[in-house]
């Protein structure tokens, strides 16, 4: 019996090579989720779902028993995004011509797809990443940077089994050339020629890939100034500051900073690690009369408690420094842009799918999804009696977003 391109048959195929064609979002390389309460009625562009938060506890001595509070912190992950190709056929290419039809339109729409996925989860989560190694504008070339993330990473209280690290593929090649030759093991080493790829289970990362889709962000500017904070015992999600050059300062949504004396503290031993905590800008935002007043920060300044990040809060006058800054004090800033790499823990972020609504009336609507493979497709297409196509069109509906930070760094390049 011929098989015939019908809706359920391309959606099938179309999901096939969706699936394959990921990187990031592969199964097993982010938190992904396939949002089933919506598998009868289907959703649509806005709904929201609630990704929960894990509890942070603090250690007490003694037997008399020690209620702590309980903060039930959610993330919300709405579907804002729908994306969709369109494409449209003969009814005796549908009979005839399936091969064609996989070539010439399933396997490009479905990598479309794929990449348009993946573009969209780069962009909504890469800027709320503080932790950072690199330089903006310089392609990382040595093993240490690496390693310095990973360094970030432990002092979070990041799960040491499970990291990735996905790379810009020029940031990819720099590295597996460098270490060609390592004394590594002869497997590794043949994997890395075969696949012009850093190996997996190295520097302490389990797996390493690349992604011509990571996102590039460009820095903000100042001309020559000392910025400070302006003002002592500052805490929360807002930081009041000072000394920017006046008129000439734009911070952008993703720039990162020190604060001098403020440090970083493990979020499970709560103890400073004695290194500079990392702070990224929320909104872009400029200077008014060299001031920046309730700069939006993440994470935000918490000296105590179950939910501490620093170990104090800024004194009046910390000198501020901000990544690819020429330095704290007289420093510039140039726009710059810089590829971003990530090394991180799949639990960083979250990236979902939906079922999306199946039209009532007037054409065929098939919908293929997968709890486990955590993916959903629909497919819509309509006869035109005129001319005798099947136009058609391929939807996904997917949102994103941050779960903990912390449990990723971004290496500038």
């Amino acid at each position: 019996m011929n098989t015939i391109a019908n809706s359920l048959w391309v959606t099938k195929e179309t999901a096939r090579y969706f699936v394959n064609d990921l990187t990031v979002l592969a199964d097993g390389n982010i938190n992904r989720d396939y949002d089933d309460q919506y598998v009868q009625s289907g959703a649509k562009v806005g709904n929201t779902v609630m990704a929960r938060m894990p509890q942070r506890f603090t250690v007490t001595d003694g037997q008399a028993l020690q209620l702590q509070n309980i903060y039930d912190q959610t993330v919300p992950v709405t579907l804002t995004n729908q994306k969709q190709v369109a494409f449209g056929y003969s009814s005796a290419q549908a009979t005839t011509e399936l091969d064609s039809i996989r070539q010439r339109y399933v396997q490009p729409g479905a990598e479309a797809l794929a990449n348009a996925a993946e573009v969209m989860f780069f962009q909504g989560v890469y800027r709320d990443i503080a932790n950072s190694v690199g330089t903006p504008g310089q392609t990382p070339g040595t093993q240490t940077l690496y390693l310095q993330a990973m360094t970030k990473l432990t002092d979070t209280a990041t799960p040491l089994r499970g990291r990735k690290a996905c790379l810009d593929p020029a940031a990819m090649q720099t590295i597996a050339g460098a270490n060609s030759n390592l004394f590594n093991p002869t497997a590794v080493i043949s994997e890395n020629y075969k696949m012009g790829m850093f190996g997996r289970q190295q520097l302490g990362v389990d797996e390493w890939y690349q992604d011509p889709a990571v996102p590039n962000h460009t820095t903000g500017s100042f001309t020559s100034c000392t910025p400070v904070v302006n003002g002592a015992n500052q805490t929360g999600s807002t930081l009041n500051t000072s000394g920017w050059a006046s008129g000439a300062t734009t911070l952008n949504r993703g720039d990162v900073f020190t604060i001098a004396g403020v440090n970083s503290v493990n979020p499970l031993a709560y103890s400073s690690n004695g290194r500079l905590q990392q702070f990224v800008v929320k909104a872009t935002v400029q200077d008014s009369g060299g001031a920046i007043a309730a700069l939006a920060i993440d994470p935000p300044i918490i000296t105590s408690g179950q939910l501490q990040t620093v170990d104090v809060s800024p004194a009046a006058n910390a000198a501020i420094t901000v990544l690819g800054a020429t330095s704290a004090v007289n420093g510039t800033l140039a726009a710059t842009g810089s590829r971003q790499s990530f090394v991180y823990h799949p639990d960083f972020a979250t990236f979902v799918m939906a079922d999306l609504v199946k039209p009532s009336a007037g054409a065929e609507a098939t919908v293929v999804n997968s709890r486990a493979l955590r993916f959903s497709i629909r497919m819509v297409e309509q006869y035109s009696i005129s001319s005798d196509q099947l136009p058609c069109r391929l939807d996904i509906l997917i949102g994103a977003a941050t779960l903990q930070a912390r449990l990723a760094c971004r290496v500038w390049g």
